[in-house]
């Protein structure tokens, strides 16, 4: 090789380490207890969401207790103790109570309780939870 182009490449290798090693040495100081805390609290709120049946558990009860505080669907229920209740989505968006003797309460898609029962129709539908050979679109329901 001759001269200037051993030069040329000792003077481009000494360019990239100068600039790599002024690079690391600006970098803002890491504060460790941060991260494991972070760590921490990221750790257990995933081994409570992660198992379905208790996820489950926690959206089916909080969802029961807001229908049974608002007084429209909260008489629903009360006309259907004794029957069989299904959730069902519908195509607008909403969802619908189905009672074995005939009776419907739609939520409808802006409401404060349509968002949970989505949810929790997801939910059931991806872990094969409340699922009934009665009506194949819909979870039961129990109220």
């Amino acid at each position: 090789m001759d001269p200037i182009t051993a030069s040329g490449v000792f003077s481009i290798g000494k360019e990239l380490l100068t600039k790599a090693a002024t690079s690391l040495s600006t970098a803002e100081p890491v504060d460790g207890s941060s991260f494991s805390q972070k760590l921490d609290g990221s750790h257990n709120a995933s081994v409570i969401t992660s198992d379905p049946s208790l996820r489950l558990q926690n959206l089916e009860g909080s969802f029961k207790a807001d229908l049974l505080n608002d007084p429209k669907t909260a008489s629903f229920f009360q006309q259907n103790q004794n029957n069989k209740v299904f959730l069902e989505k519908r195509a607008d968006g909403s969802v619908q109570f189905l009672s074995s003797n005939g009776q419907s309460l739609v939520l409808e898609a802006n409401s404060p309780h349509c968002a949970k029962a989505n949810e929790l129709l997801d939910l059931c539908f991806e872990n094969k939870f409340n699922l009934t050979a009665m009506r194949p679109n819909a979870v039961a329901f129990n109220s």
